[in-house]
């Protein structure tokens, strides 16, 4: 009887050791642990729960997230890349007991279902927790992994999206579910990427299919540091050409927001994009030297939030050439009219300067004319106290888009060659992806989403140039006598001799 009992003991210590060997393997081989110890919910399958087996583009995504600190997905439908991210992130909790991984998902809700994941892949997982010693036990909005001791926890938590949510952790991985779709994603970020940018550590896992005009975009379209994953619908092996095309006539044109095939379809002019005229290799070129015999006018949209700038060139054969950019923020009055005033000077090699392709007038919206109850004065006003004569243009909201869209509209001639009569130098980065992102408004299709704001300055600013240029002002005999509006009229009974010179040269005399 002793020597069964031996028996026993030896044969359950060499058990141990097998489960202590592979879970020394799996933790240095990822993929391997996730295709024989992990499960996924297949809502077709009679077991619902089953074990898991990546494919090829699935794997990679494992291994990319080992190598690479900062990660961005951009991704098709029903990908199981929300399940790869949490596979990786419980393969980290795993196997180095004290880390925390933070995930942030659009709604308290889903970050509930994030736990739910988790805990159905860790219900699976019992040989090779006993390898490792731990246990664990989850919340419903935390899970904690914990050695035999109890000395060493490993956590889970996941959050909501909302302003606060970024200072509220350090983490050593922060998850984004489905980023693109979550409220308050840049003030989150700006929050959040001091608490992993560390220099031992710290990763970045965002992954989203695609939504315009987000800061997730934005991170996607920058050259920055993130290692950028696509996943086209073709990334799962089960899907056919067929499968495709029966997708596309039941979504129409959505297919190629949730089921790109390539990253430039999922980045390309989706329904709701307001400029769906616009092409990236029609409407945008290398810089080059402007002629000296070219009309140049300058145009502008001025907030503190964003002081937007253009000088746009004229050439012979009326093409418009958008050649200059200044896009800064928090910028008072006399510091903008600085930017323009240092963009029109170059410094020769005997260290003067020279005027730099001076404008024929610098238009501007109506607002900038209006008084300030603070100073009295309109911001026009302080603008030209700034050295800046500026020339009012036309704010006609659905006229100025037409108008731009007019010079958008692409011809081809008669060799094949696609032509248009606007082209943006690639210096100008931020009115080329305005463009591309402005949305169409859902209450008014002939006029562009307000929001994201910051998406509204650049193409702003063209407009008042577009609807200016097709639509010239009368000439200087005709504007000789002329009925001011009410507030002008105050203005230029305000205004000290020479202010008043100033609104009588621009305006003509008023009619009194």
């Amino acid at each position: 009887m002793a020597k069964r009992k031996s028996e026993v003991i030896n044969y359950t210590a060499y058990i141990q050791k097998i489960r202590e060997a592979e879970f020394e393997y799996c933790r240095n081989d990822i993929v391997y642990w996730a295709n024989n110890y992990c499960v996924i919910e297949d809502k077709d399958s009679a077991e619902i729960v089953v074990p898991f087996k990546a494919w090829e583009a699935q794997a990679q995504v494992l291994r990319d997230f080992d190598e690479f600190r900062l990660n961005l997905i951009l991704k098709a439908r029903q990908m199981g890349i929300t399940w790869i991210a949490l596979y990786y992130c419980t393969h980290d909790l795993i196997f180095n007991l004290g880390h925390t991984v933070v995930a942030l998902s659009k709604t308290e809700d889903d970050a509930k279902e994030l736990v739910r994941r988790m805990s159905v892949v860790l219900d699976n997982q019992p040989e090779i927790l006993r390898g490792g010693g731990l246990t664990w036990k989850a919340t419903a909005t935390s899970i904690t992994i914990t050695d035999g001791r109890g000395k060493l926890v490993s956590t889970f938590k996941a959050f909501p999206a909302s302003p606060s949510a970024g200072r509220s952790f350090t983490g050593n991985i922060l998850l984004l579910d489905e980023w693109a779709f979550q409220e308050f994603a840049a003030e989150i970020w700006t929050s959040a990427y001091p608490t992993i940018n560390r220099p031992t550590g710290g990763k970045v896992i965002g992954l989203s299919t695609i939504k315009r005009g987000t800061l997730f975009e934005n991170l996607w379209l920058e050259n920055n540091a993130f290692h950028k994953i696509f996943l086209g619908c073709f990334c799962d092996p089960r899907r056919t050409q067929e499968w495709y095309d029966q997708t596309a006539k039941d979504l129409g044109v959505k297919v190629k927001q949730e089921y790109p095939r390539t990253a430039e379809e999922a980045l390309s002019n989706l329904g709701g994009s307001f400029f769906s005229e616009f092409d990236y290799s029609v409407h945008t070129c290398e810089p080059f030297n402007i002629p000296s015999d070219w009309s140049i006018y300058n145009t502008m949209d001025y907030g503190l939030d964003k002081f937007a700038h253009y000088k746009i060139a004229i050439d012979n054969e009326n093409v418009a050439y958008v050649f200059h950019e200044i896009y800064e923020s928090d910028l008072i009055i006399s510091d903008a009219a600085d930017r323009v005033k240092a963009a029109e000077r170059i410094e020769m090699s005997d260290g003067n300067k020279k005027s730099w392709y001076l404008p024929r007038v610098r238009l501007a919206p109506p607002d900038l004319w209006n008084r300030s109850q603070e100073s009295g004065k309109s911001r026009a006003l302080m603008f030209y106290e700034s050295g800046l004569e500026l020339t009012q243009s036309n704010n006609d909201r659905h006229a100025g888009w037409l108008s731009i869209k007019e010079l958008l509209k692409i011809r081809t001639t008669a060799d094949g060659q696609k032509i248009t009569r606007l082209k943006i130098f690639r210096t100008c980065p931020n009115l080329i992806r305005t463009l591309q992102q402005i949305l169409i408004d859902e209450k008014d299709v002939e006029d562009c989403a307000k929001e994201p704001h910051e998406l509204t300055h650049a193409p702003d600013a063209l407009r008042y140039f577009a609807i200016y240029w097709t639509r010239p002002p009368e000439t200087n005999a005709k504007k000789k006598k002329v009925k001011y509006r009410a507030d002008l009229l105050e203005d230029y009974f305000n205004a000290s001799d020479e202010e008043r010179q100033a609104i009588i040269k621009k305006y003509g005399e008023p009619e009194l």
